[in-house]
């Protein structure tokens, strides 16, 4: 029984949704799969597997840094096949052309290219009462991923592929967002900037729980601590339940472009939102 292993990125669920429905897909071609999330830590050794998958979603147009690692810290892949799968709430940008061109540096072997929408939960739309593409993936995009996952097995065992096109790169006004994200300005400068407002602060620990980069830790007097290798998911800020820590997207800085994306995401009709309001961790429906 041929073997593969999907190593994915997932907070929020939605890209494990879509991993689980392209192991169902597989199996159905007979394929042992093999599902981790790298929020959880470093995935198993690729030795042994007959097919990688790997799954992110899009972070200001770009895939998390956490998984760019994992890719680079691959061992040369040899013609191993290969898929990537990518999830986002508005624009994609090329986070899978990125992807996709680092396996092929590895040596992969492309056998298929899927994304598809899924709910918004950033804390900058949220923060000014928008979330985008809400209850994606359907149930239909789910379908569509199994469909996939059994694609993707005959073109491991041979069958023929046409590869799609590369994504095109994101819009000027955006590629300025993503190098004010970048990790080395986050590293060198927002890192030093995170908060934590002791009079609301409960030392709940949910924070340091959270934090997919294992980058808050709890110091002595029980408030958080941040690192120097943060994501810049802003979970820690969206998810605290008494509004307690304060992160550098609340800066003057970043408020034009959170307000230019929703305004023009919000116009465009290939994508759904809703009005909502978030506060101590929850987000409701307007």
């Amino acid at each position: 029984m041929p073997k593969c292993l999907i190593a994915y990125f997932s907070q929020g669920g939605t890209t494990a949704q879509v991993a689980e429905s392209i192991a169902a897909g597989l199996r159905t071609a007979e394929y042992q799969v093999d599902l981790f999330n790298m929020k959880d830590g470093r995935p198993p050794d690729v030795a042994g597997y007959d097919l990688l998958g790997i799954g992110s979603p899009v972070y200001v147009y770009r895939p998390p840094f956490s998984v760019m690692d994992y890719v680079n810290s691959l061992p040369m892949l040899n013609g191993l096949p290969a898929f990537v799968f990518v999830l986002h709430g508005t624009y994609r940008g090329d986070a899978g052309t990125v992807m996709r061109r680092a396996l092929s540096r590895k040596g992969a072997k492309e056998v298929g290219y899927f994304h598809s929408l899924g709910a918004d939960y950033f804390w900058g739309y949220l923060s000014v009462g928008h979330l985008f593409s809400p209850n994606r993936p359907t149930a239909q995009e789910l379908d569509e991923a199994k469909v996939f996952g059994r694609e993707v097995a005959a073109r491991a065992a041979g069958g023929p592929y046409a590869r799609p096109e590369d994504d095109r790169p994101p819009a000027a006004i955006h590629r300025l967002e993503r190098f004010l994200m970048s990790r080395s300005l986050g590293n060198q400068v927002y890192s030093r900037l995170f908060t934590v407002k002791k009079k609301e602060c409960t030392r709940c620990g949910l924070c340091v729980k959270l934090c997919p980069a294992k980058n808050i830790t709890e110091g002595k007097d029980k408030y958080p601590v941040f690192g120097r290798n943060c994501l810049q998911c802003f979970t820690c800020e969206m998810k605290c339940p008494k509004d307690a820590v304060g992160t550098p997207l609340d800066w003057p800085l970043f408020r034009p472009f959170l307000l230019y994306n929703v305004r023009h995401a919000s116009k465009d009709p290939s994508l759904d939102h809703v009005r909502v309001t978030h506060s101590k961790g929850r987000t409701k429906t307007v």
